[in-house]
């Protein structure tokens, strides 16, 4: 076949091809300097997430194992050594990207992974993608090759145990940036959708949500419920007390706060919270919030949801990896499951609002006579 066949031939299969969307995609597509945005420098800082579960598939062998008809997820946890139910949160976020699909119950791979993923493929690329991993260490220490100085002191918070105060604070600060950006858009969305005050904000670290809400939407008040430590480090984060104008700070912890008597609140925000707890406590937690909601009261739920679809549908299954490796019991709970819990508690009218990022945010109002 002459040389000018070939080249058409392969321009046609390629062009047959549907390429799989990812955030790592999106990166790398041309974009308008003035649409840059939060959200495009948020997927650059977690890029290395979507390389970690490609990482860890190959080296559990997953891919072949599949092939080898070891595809629910009993017998692929038994051939790994894995626990079944951490194993499955893998599986999804390797499905959100494209590489593998559940039918009836049974993992299968796909095009892509059979092509370039088992070693018995003739274009199979494995020992070359794990070879990246093995240069990994190298860009981490990418400043100190630029500055020349092999003493440079990271500047990551430091994880020692004796300097909790300072990695709380670093914490607290990192989650206010980010939760004021989530902040201007919630408002937008729901400008003329949330109106009733008192507001509860549960876990709402510095504050940000609620204080905008107050700001723009809700006249009133606001009650801050945290942890003593994270109060006092939004309180050195924002010194000013007119930062602080409608907001009552009070600590403690959800789960065992006791209410006074009676006390009721007309909006209650759960934002960037539920993901800490595993699905009872999380259930809980709602169900004591619509049981301290006045009679028109709302919950506000903005969370990572791994069911999302449309724009950024595999960030919820990659934020549940996130916690299940970085804290005790997290998980990202689909909306569809919180809406359920919603209608368990006779809460009637509920809405699933996509942010313009990556989360979204669920809006339960309660139209009924309360006690």
């Amino acid at each position: 076949m002459k040389h000018n066949e070939c080249c058409k031939k392969l321009k046609k299969n390629l062009d047959s091809v549907t390429p799989v969307k990812t955030g790592v995609q999106d990166l790398i597509k041309k974009r308008d300097p003035s649409d840059i945005g939060f959200q495009f420098l948020e997927d650059l800082s977690t890029a290395y997430w979507y390389s970690e579960i490609l990482f860890a598939a190959l080296e559990l062998n997953l891919f072949s194992l599949i092939e080898q008809r070891n595809h629910n997820p009993k017998s692929l946890a038994s051939a790994t050594g894995c626990k079944e139910d951490h194993l499955h949160r893998i599986m999804k976020a390797l499905s959100g990207i494209g590489l593998i699909e559940q039918e009836k119950g049974c993992w299968k791979n796909l095009p892509a992974a059979r092509r370039h993923l088992l070693p018995d493929s003739p274009q199979y690329m494995g020992n070359f993608l794990l070879y990246r991993k093995y240069i990994q260490n190298n860009w981490q220490n990418i400043t100190k090759k630029l500055s020349g100085d092999t003493g440079r002191k990271s500047t990551i918070p430091s994880s020692t145990p004796d300097d909790y105060e300072t990695r709380n604070f670093n914490y607290v600060r990192a989650m206010d940036e980010l939760a004021r950006q989530k902040a201007e858009e919630i408002v937008r969305l729901c400008n003329t959708k949330v109106r009733n005050s008192p507001i509860l904000d549960i876990g709402g670290g510095a504050g940000a949500l609620c204080r905008r809400l107050l700001q723009h939407t809700i006249p009133g008040k606001a009650v801050l419920l945290e942890l003593p430590e994270v109060i006092r480090a939004a309180k050195i984060l924002y010194p000013n007390p007119e930062y602080w104008t409608g907001i009552q700070t009070v600590e403690g912890n959800f789960l065992t706060h006791e209410f006074q008597p009676g006390e009721r609140f007309g909006t209650i925000l759960i934002s960037n919270f539920l993901h800490i707890y595993d699905q009872k406590d999380a259930k809980f937690i709602i169900q004591k919030s619509v049981d301290h909601l006045h009679k028109e009261g709302q919950i506000l739920i903005h969370d990572y949801f791994p069911d999302r679809p449309g724009l950024f549908p595999h960030k919820g299954l990659f934020y549940d990896i996130n916690m299940m490796l970085n804290t005790c019991e997290g998980v990202c709970h689909d909306s569809s499951l919180v809406v359920s819990w919603l209608q368990e508690m006779e809460v009637k009218k509920i809405e699933i609002l996509d942010l313009p990022s990556d989360s979204s945010i669920i809006l339960a109002s309660i139209n009924r006579e309360r006690v």
